[in-house]
């Protein structure tokens, strides 16, 4: 089935919306995700630190059982630290969630102004380089737990991803 060139672009601005609405959604999921993990390291790490200044400081005092007692707060602080990296974690979210705004940002350019200066024939080809993004982006991200993943979906329904210039435009 042949489609007129009008057909192609309302498919290819179609597609182009499906790809922006998912590199949307991951883009906040991720955002949220990182953000939760930076709050973990907090809560652990500075707990963490301290604990083992206040046993280094009580280590000078008459109470062997009371430094024994901070330090192995501390150490478990530490060491929970260690296990679970929750730094990395959040950098590797944020990372992905920038990537995926960068792919938002591409996708929204072409469905708002490639379409209405490029060839035809270019187009397509710039439309397949988003998919691929987009494919190469969902393979190498993180999973984004479930909680971020509603946390976004609920604030985009809210309306906190909309730029005004798009709100004014729908008005």
């Amino acid at each position: 089935m042949e489609l007129t060139e009008k057909e192609l672009i309302a498919a290819l601005v179609a597609e182009a919306s499906r790809i922006e609405e998912d590199a949307l959604h991951s883009m906040k999921g991720h955002f949220n995700a990182g953000s939760r993990w930076e709050n973990v390291h907090l809560f652990l790490g500075i707990p963490g630190a301290v604990l083992a200044a206040w046993a280094g400081v009580d280590a000078f005092s008459d109470s062997p059982v009371m430094t024994a007692i901070l330090a192995l707060f501390a150490a478990s602080l530490v060491t929970t630290i260690t296990f679970l990296s929750p730094q990395q974690v959040a950098e590797k979210h944020q990372n992905a969630g920038k990537h995926y705004n960068v792919l938002k940002n591409r996708a929204r350019k072409f469905r708002e102004i490639d379409v209405l200066s490029e060839a035809e024939s270019e187009l397509k080809g710039m439309l397949e380089e988003l998919m691929e993004q987009r494919d190469a982006l969902n393979s190498m991200s993180p999973d984004i737990p479930r909680w971020a993943y509603m946390k976004a979906k609920r604030d985009i329904d809210q309306g906190t991803a909309i730029y005004q210039a798009d709100k004014e435009v729908t008005k």
